[in-house]
């Protein structure tokens, strides 16, 4: 049980009342909040820290950028990995990557990580100026070279590489890293993107999914195994969710419901993640929503996320990365650390 592992989904976007994406609690984005959070998960044990990566998000679209938190984060934590979610190949040129987690692997002492993924929110793309490609499948393709590249500078003395999306002669990244870089992917959405994962990854991550769903995004990585003649069993996996953790029923309800009288707060530009979710969860009533985020989330007392969590685990999940619902309130993430986490810290 000591292998299994919880990290903290860092609250750098606002999402009030959007129940069903990431950060229904949080009011408004700051910085001294997430700071003293952040050094607070790694006080009392949480294992990792994840920060996403967007140009714009949530209220107002107020988004802290990932990398540069990052190297923060690396800065003034001592045990924590630290990990972007869904790194967008495209807002940064892949040997400039390289350098940049060469970079935050010795600011942390060896304890980064590198999601990597292509970014699919086309408005982000089109704001900033960034070309987004024609098709879904180019993006991948292109992504799949830039990893190639940060692998490649990471490893050799000098690298070279010529694709149709990059030409690097003799890129020089030095320092190296103190320790290889897990590489992170997900999602299984897509064949190519598919084929990648098994071609990089050393873990694949699932984005909020039941355990049934769970099951099957792990078939599909097994079955481009074989393909790619891969061992399997060399893939780790993780999940990342949201967490809404009570010591009652009631108190849920109650929780919710306050999560819900939030939406009026929510000045976001996020229609796309409206689409995305394909829900519009302030028009759920409470026992549906609830049923809901039970199904995908882990929401519930701490016996029955405990319960939650050993499913998970029994289809190989050894990493959880969590979102608190109720953040900026603590509560739940102390109550996690005592209830649930402290039993597979044994």
């Amino acid at each position: 049980m000591s292998s299994i592992k919880f990290g903290f989904c860092v609250p750098i976007f606002a999402n009030p009342g959007m129940i069903l994406f990431r950060t229904p609690g949080y009011k408004k984005l700051d910085w001294k909040s997430i700071k003293d959070t952040v050094l607070f998960c790694e006080k009392i044990g949480y294992d990792s820290i994840f920060i996403a990566d967007h140009a714009f998000l949530g209220r107002n679209g107020e988004i802290w950028e990932c990398v540069s938190l990052m190297s923060a984060f690396a800065a003034i934590t001592k045990k924590m990995h630290i990990a972007p979610i869904h790194l967008c190949n495209n807002f940064r040129h892949p040997t400039i990557v390289a350098k940049l987690f060469s970079t935050i692997s010795h600011i942390s002492d060896g304890r980064v990580m590198l999601f990597y993924d292509y970014g699919w929110r086309k408005k982000e793309f089109e704001s900033y100026g960034i070309s987004f490609g024609t098709t879904e499948e180019k993006r991948i393709a292109q992504m799949d070279e830039g990893i190639t590249i940060i692998k490649g500078m990471l490893a050799n003395e000098k690298f070279s590489f010529k694709g149709k999306f990059y030409n690097v002669k003799n890129a020089i990244c030095n320092p190296k890293p103190l320790k290889k870089i897990p590489i992170w992917m997900g999602e299984t959405n897509n064949p190519k993107m598919v084929e990648s994962i098994v071609k990089n990854a050393d873990v694949f991550n699932a984005m909020p999914c039941s355990t049934k769903d769970f099951g099957k995004k792990t078939l599909i990585i097994k079955n481009e195994c074989k393909k790619q003649n891969r061992n399997f069993g060399g893939i780790d996996f993780s999940l990342e969710t949201q967490v809404l953790i009570r010591e009652t029923d009631e108190e849920i309800d109650l929780v919710l419901n306050e999560l819900k009288k939030l939406k009026n707060f929510n000045t976001s530009y996020d229609e796309d993640i409206l689409k995305r979710t394909n829900v519009n969860d302030s028009l759920i009533e409470l026992s549906s929503l609830k049923k809901i985020c039970q199904d995908k989330f882990l929401v519930g007392t701490p016996k029955q996320i405990k319960k939650k969590i050993d499913d998970y685990i029994d289809l190989g999940i050894t990493h959880f990365m969590l979102w608190f619902m109720d953040y900026p309130d603590q509560k739940g993430i102390r109550l996690f650390a005592k209830k649930v986490k402290s039993q597979y810290n044994i």
